[in-house]
């Protein structure tokens, strides 16, 4: 049976723990994307916006590149600094994912 102080001392240890998990890099990376994705959608009509590319879709992927660059260009600071984090955030959420993939698998391993 565990005594007072080890009880202490373990729910000491949970805590650091816990504090440790949530303010690492990795979880300061998905905290920027959430605020990201949540702060553009306050400022931008998700909803007409992918009304809007789903009908300049068509036109294929240079007219969806020139749609997504004139929208990006004609929204808000804000909204834009928001879509930088966001990519960035993203970006290196997916290089980690990647990195930790990689050498997790058994044949890079012995390489």
């Amino acid at each position: 049976m565990a005594s007072t102080i080890e009880k202490n001392v373990m729910a000491s240890v949970r805590v650091v723990y816990g504090a440790r998990l949530l303010t690492s890099v990795t979880a300061l990376k998905v905290y920027a994307f959430a605020l990201s994705v949540v702060g553009v959608a306050a400022f931008v009509s998700v909803p007409h916006v992918a009304a809007n590319f789903v009908a300049v879709a068509n036109g294929g992927l240079g007219t969806m590149a020139a749609f997504a660059l004139a929208a990006v260009a004609q929204t808000k600071l804000m909204v834009q600094a928001a879509l930088l984090v966001g990519i960035f955030a993203f970006a290196s959420l997916g290089l980690e994912a990647a990195r930790s993939i990689r050498f997790t698998n058994p044949v890079h391993a012995r390489a």
